[in-house]
């Protein structure tokens, strides 16, 4: 979001530059969250961002703009009340991790995005806001779900249920990475991907994976080590499921090359420790989006709203 002192300066810069009356100018405020001023400008920078980011249409993309910017304002103020503050520095660092994808520098990056329309500002506004509430729900998500595992060990024990009713397992693995330029053509791609595969076939396990890829060109082993259950993706842990121990995952394109994971051991834990197992990403993405409507619904339930 644009906030308070950013609305306040864009309007200074209105002033400056026009000679505009702060009379004339107050028309230019659309909407005020609490002590928040959402302006014209405001409104128009984030729909443009929107209308990029997420390929919508003008007309939707002005509402979306105006209640994401109410959510942030009211966002930030709570995320101030807690003493949560997110530095600019890791929002300039934000702005550079998305400008790399692009192959730009942050400064050709802010240009491009200037002549789409969409101040850098507007950009960092957003992302300011979204890193703060982030923290926000992350911590509450871990509270709840912390809770939920206390409840549900609390229950095994009073309808003592026996620990190998409750089954999960944790992989002890390595990543093999077959290094790939960023700038290879899809040829090259294809020939790494059929030495990944070969590679996999003569794979003899953990204890030797270094001996075995010292012959090769660009190809690293990296110890992931021990994770459990819930700390992989669903679809990964069916990949892992049936990839049996000493053996490799099927090669996957990524951003360092084409990656296997080496299956080390699989431990199969039981019981109260199997909980802790038993949460895994797509159920903290779940319980993170919920938490986040229901506070957000809360802060607006409290929140003086004004449109002009």
């Amino acid at each position: 979001m644009i906030g308070r002192w950013t609305g306040v300066w864009l309007l200074a810069s209105v002033t400056l530059a026009t000679g505009l009356t702060a009379t004339a100018l107050a028309s230019d405020i659309k909407i005020i969250v609490n002590d928040h001023a959402i302006t014209t400008l405001d409104i128009q920078g984030r729909a443009k961002l929107l209308q990029l980011a997420n390929h919508l249409a003008p007309g939707p993309a002005v509402k979306a703009a105006q209640d994401e910017l109410i959510d942030e304002a009211l966002r930030i103020d709570d995320a101030k009340k807690r003493g949560l503050d997110i530095p600019d520095r890791a929002v300039d660092d934000a702005v550079a991790d998305i400008a790399s994808r692009s192959k730009l520098s942050p400064a050709q990056f802010a240009a491009a995005l200037g002549h789409a329309g969409v101040p850098i500002d507007t950009l960092k506004a957003r992302l300011k806001a979204q890193m703060a509430w982030g923290r926000i729900v992350r911590a509450n998500v871990n509270l709840q779900m912390k809770n939920d595992q206390s409840d549900l060990i609390k229950q095994m024990r009073n309808q003592e249920k026996a620990a190998n009713d409750v089954k999960a397992d944790d992989y002890v693995l390595q990543r093999i990475v077959f290094a790939v330029r960023a700038s290879a053509t899809p040829t090259e791609v294809a020939i790494r991907k059929r030495e990944a595969d070969a590679f996999r076939l003569q794979f003899r396990g953990c204890d030797t994976a270094l001996d075995q890829v010292k012959s090769l060109k660009d190809v690293a082993v990296i110890n992931v080590g021990r994770k459990l259950a819930g700390e992989i993706p669903p679809p990964l842990r069916a990949e892992l499921d049936k990839t049996d121990v000493g053996r490799l995952t099927t090669p996957e394109q990524g951003d360092l090359g084409i990656t296997m994971l080496a299956v080390c051991q699989k431990i199969q834990v039981t019981g109260e420790s199997a909980v802790s197992s038993s949460y895994d990403a797509e159920t903290f993405s779940k319980q993170a989006e919920d938490v986040s409507k229901k506070l957000t619904q809360q802060l607006r339930q409290k929140a003086n709203i004004t449109y002009r």
